[in-house]
């Protein structure tokens, strides 16, 4: 398709809108550690941070990319709200990224959200660069001070920084894996890779209930 033809175009961003709908704790703690890492790799290699765009003060001519934190189980007033988010980038080929939270167990609600949300991109004539499923369920907010590469934040860190290295790029998070020599057998046909929690759900959810 088009648009994931110029997903794979890397394309440098100099400026970004990071949104979460709804607006929620978890939501604002996933875009937080991806600023946060986006920061991070650009002081190491000694390049221009992108700047973040407030969609709420600028007008959406003034960003070049999009990352979108959504849950998988959004109800139809987030679907319009994403809707009215994506309509002010159309038919402008803005690269359109995706952090969905969605339960530990599951990932099927997300990857139908993830279709939706791709085919509403082709509609606009955006472009479409995947993302990342974190299967987090709630609370990870709470782990905002644990070491991220530590056993409990890592899964999803590693995957954030597959997103990461696709933002600094410019192109799809699926592409950017290819062009650093990683694989993308992980990936499902949006591209999408999905992260996990690498301990029992059981304990998982008493760490997010309990940390912090």
């Amino acid at each position: 398709m088009e648009t994931t033809a110029r997903g794979n175009v890397p394309k440098t961003l100099h400026n970004i809108a990071f949104v979460s709908i709804p607006e929620s704790a978890d939501l604002e703690f996933l875009l937080w550690d991806l600023q946060d890492a986006i920061a991070a790799y650009a002081q190491l290699s000694g390049t221009v941070l992108p700047h973040p765009v407030d969609l709420k003060a600028n007008s959406a001519d003034a960003a070049d990319g999009i990352v979108l934190a959504v849950e998988d189980m959004t109800d139809d007033e987030a679907m319009a709200d994403i809707a009215k988010a994506l309509d002010r980038f159309g038919d402008t080929g803005t690269r359109v990224y995706v952090v969905v939270r969605a339960a530990c167990e599951r990932s099927e609600g997300a990857r139908m959200l993830i279709e939706r949300l791709r085919q509403a991109c082709e509609l606009r004539r955006l472009t479409w660069c995947g993302g990342v499923i974190a299967c987090t369920g709630s609370g990870i907010a709470k782990l905002r001070h644990s070491p991220r590469m530590g056993i409990l934040r890592r899964p999803f860190s590693e995957a954030m920084d597959k997103l990461v290295g696709a933002v600094r790029m410019g192109c799809s998070v699926e592409h950017a894996q290819l062009l650093g020599g990683g694989g993308v057998s992980n990936f499902d046909p949006d591209g999408v890779i999905t992260a996990k929690p690498a301990i029992p759900t059981w304990l998982w959810r008493l760490a997010t209930r309990h940390c912090g």
